[in-house]
């Protein structure tokens, strides 16, 4: 793997948890052909929007794919169980 690579995958997931609105540690952050790809699963709305935008302050001008699923409150607790 290119250094720059792991350089900006790093820089982006720094980013992510340091975010109040997100503070995101367990969304997948991958980059390819010039996007930058968003996986995993967030508790609101608000919080996987929050997602986008923290990146492309990182990353201005660069296309984001935000494919963060949004858990409702009873997905939440399902999955804290399945998980947890």
């Amino acid at each position: 793997m290119d250094r720059s690579y792991q350089y900006l995958v790093g820089k982006l997931q720094e980013a992510l948890a340091r975010d109040a609105r997100v503070n995101a540690l367990d969304v997948k952050v991958t980059v390819s052909g010039g996007k930058v790809h968003l996986t995993g699963e967030v508790g609101t709305e608000e919080r996987r929007a929050a997602l986008t935008e923290v990146v492309s302050s990182v990353v201005p001008g660069t296309p984001v794919y935000n494919e963060v699923t949004v858990l409702g409150l009873l997905d939440t607790v399902k999955h804290e169980r399945i998980h947890g």
